[in-house]
């Protein structure tokens, strides 16, 4: 596909999401401009190729930036593709959701959610991406929380019940390009889709594996991890997911949280050297 195909418009490329679509759109030398939620500039259209806003909100904080640059896309005649987050449902044991699941969850993350969804759709030519516990080790998510806690060398007790799907950012990045690069194609695949990372596993056994894998990088040989139903676990909390959707649709392949761990650690810890 030429690069003249569509053109996107990163709002909130400053959040680790992003940050890596950034990345992926730059070193595929596509066309995109990188903008801030808060930000108010004028935006640059190209003559030539289709426009999209992804929207990348941050989860746990509350912002009018999303409805004004939904209401911009809306003037440039954009396509909108939002990211939104699996912490739209309530949690049921043994539940996996999909996209018509209608158990939304009676939190204040939630209603904001819904309302932003709710905005979205209000353009015909939307992609809502609803995803999975993200990591990064970056803005204080719930890897992040773990290694600072690892650090104290006190006795770590984390929750052994709930499960959920951990999700790298740079591999929802890599499912956004290839969103973008199919809806430049068509307009019949436009609606709203799940993705999180392959095998759901409890917020202890996601430690033990950040910890096993961290290990290689400094000394966390002092760190007692225990397990307590009603421990650490993440917040907001995103249920599991069925990605079947997406698969059949965009082609998109199952993706192992766990290689993805490792990625992120391997890029955590050559910013924390440097």
């Amino acid at each position: 596909m030429s690069s003249s195909a569509f053109q996107t418009y990163v709002i909130g490329a400053d959040q680790p999401v992003g940050q890596q679509l950034v990345r992926n759109l730059n070193s595929q030398g596509l066309m995109y401009q990188s903008i801030t939620l808060e930000s108010r500039d004028k935006l640059t259209a190209s003559s030539s190729g289709q426009p999209f806003f992804v929207i990348t909100p941050p989860l746990n904080e509350q912002s009018d930036s999303v409805d004004f640059w939904l209401e911009r896309a809306r003037e440039m005649d954009a396509g909108v593709v939002l990211l939104s987050s699996l912490a739209l449902f309530a949690y049921r044991a043994d539940n996996v959701v999909t996209e018509d699941d209608p158990n939304v969850a009676d939190t204040e993350v939630a209603n904001r959610l819904l309302a932003m969804e709710s905005k979205a759709r209000e353009n015909e030519r939307h992609v809502i991406l609803r995803t999975g516990q993200l990591f990064s080790l970056q803005n204080d998510d719930f890897a992040s929380q773990l290694l600072a806690k690892a650090r104290l060398s006190e006795p770590l007790s984390v929750d052994m019940q709930r499960l959920f799907d951990p999700t790298p950012v740079d591999d929802v990045a890599d499912v956004l390009l290839a969103v973008l690069r199919q809806l430049a194609c068509s307009d019949e695949l436009f609606g709203t889709y799940h993705f999180s990372g392959v095998e759901p596993v409890s917020a202890f056994g996601f430690a033990e594996a950040l910890m096993a894998l961290a290990s290689q990088y400094e000394d966390l040989s002092k760190v007692e991890l225990g397990s307590q139903e009603g421990g650490m676990m993440p917040s907001p909390w995103a249920v599991s997911s069925d990605n079947t959707r997406i698969f059949h649709t965009f082609g998109v392949k199952p993706k192992a949280w766990r290689q993805g761990l490792g990625r992120q650690l391997q890029k955590y810890y050559r910013v924390e050297e440097s």
